[in-house]
């Protein structure tokens, strides 16, 4: 068999690519989120037998370096100037600060795989640019804050006289001590998506907020949960029993015990249950998005999990598999076992089941790629070389 080649990687950079290269393989496959390529790059690919998977192609001519940042940057007024033709590309979130119009003119393009976060009267200079993600606004003249803001006694004290401050997703205002009488002497403002604001706080708090935020009143002592938990000791020891939490809640049986201290609970993700706990936690009135049912045995985040025989005879309250990249199931696990024991199956890639198994498996999933067999290899005897990289270049 003739030789391969097979690259992987976020930026593929075939601008300079040459005929001697490609000659040497039969077959090359290119899988990229980006490929960087010119007029003359492109006619040579295409006479070759190039297997090209590329989520956006980007056509770049003559000396033009490529920045890459790999993470959130900022652009801001001082910063040194682009020297050359330099083409931006940001693989994570970038905020440009009031007065860099220079500088971002300065580039010869920009690219984000995130989100732009700018002062409403500089995105007319983003007109040029290429956003996977989003263009984030906000009304010139305003400090700009974390995209979610706690305010606290500490904040409140450090507010400058007649300022404006904005939070793109959400101001969360529990904490007793906050006067907002005396933010409202300073003409304090803010801008944001949603208030969540403490109930003996709501009146004083609102008028200081933009009319077109949303209002979602808590009742006092309730504590901000930022992000995904489990109910459990520690949890309660922290925030006490009034809770809401901005992400996912897990309850198990582990957490039965803890149910009864828990007078407000409000999940603003899923509410992931263990099976035989809906009961007990329907008793304590919460308001959540999503009820998934999971298994006793839960799975969750993982490059690949291989689900055998004992790990699903083992699981008595069930097994749930969630957020995994490749999900196998080995060839001695019945259907029948499947059916009885997998509760969940949600939001995974690749599913390498046998032919048997597929209506089993079928049953409980959702939201994930491909169920089946797996893929036959490459052919015996060839000779496949494989590049892994962030970044490549010929």
């Amino acid at each position: 068999m003739g030789k391969s080649l097979r690259i992987n990687c976020a930026i593929c950079d075939a601008r300079t690519v040459r005929e001697s290269v490609l000659d040497a393989y039969e077959r090359i496959s290119i899988n990229s989120a980006l490929l960087l390529a010119g007029p003359e790059a492109r006619e040579l690919l295409s006479r070759h037998q190039v297997k090209l998977n590329a989520a956006n192609i980007l056509d770049l001519e003559g000396d033009v370096q490529v920045s890459t940042v790999n993470g959130s940057m900022e652009l801001h007024p001082g910063q040194s100037l682009p020297a050359g033709r330099v083409y931006l590309m940001v693989n994570g979130n970038l905020v440009i600060a009031p007065g860099s119009e220079e500088l971002v003119g300065r580039y010869l393009g920009i690219r984000v795989n995130g989100t732009v976060i700018c002062p409403e009267s500089m995105a007319v200079l983003l007109s040029a640019a290429n956003i996977n993600g989003s263009l984030s606004t906000y009304p010139d003249g305003c400090v700009l804050l974390k995209r979610t803001v706690e305010l606290d006694r500490t904040f409140c004290l450090r507010t400058k006289q007649d300022a404006r401050y904005y939070a793109a997703r959400r101001i969360v205002a529990l904490a007793p001590d906050i006067d907002f009488g005396r933010l409202a002497e300073k003409n304090v403002g803010f801008v944001t998506r949603q208030l969540m604001v403490a109930e003996s706080l709501a009146e004083a708090a609102v008028p200081l907020f933009d009319e077109r935020a949303d209002i979602l009143i808590l009742p006092d002592g309730c504590a901000f949960v930022n992000g995904s938990a489990t109910l459990d000791e520690a949890l309660l020891r922290r925030y006490g029993g009034k809770l809401y939490v901005n992400g996912s809640l897990a309850v198990t049986r582990a957490s039965a015990s803890c149910l009864e201290r828990v007078s407000y609970l409000r999940v603003g993700g899923d509410l992931l249950v263990t099976k035989g706990m809906e009961a007990a936690v329907m008793e304590c009135a919460p308001i959540y998005g999503r009820l998934l049912v999971l298994g006793g045995v839960h799975l969750c985040d993982r490059d690949g999990v291989v689900i055998d025989r004992p790990l699903l005879e083992s699981a008595e309250d069930g097994l749930s598999v969630k957020d995994c990249g490749r999900v196998e199931f080995s060839e001695d696990v019945p259907p029948e076992l499947i059916r009885e024991r997998l509760v969940a199956l949600r939001d995974c890639g690749d599913i390498i089941c046998t032919e048997v198994q597929r209506a089993a498996v079928q049953m409980t999933a959702e939201d994930v790629g491909r169920i089946g067999p797996a893929c036959p290899e490459e052919e015996e005897g060839e000779d496949v070389t494989s590049i892994n990289a962030a970044t490549y270049q010929f």
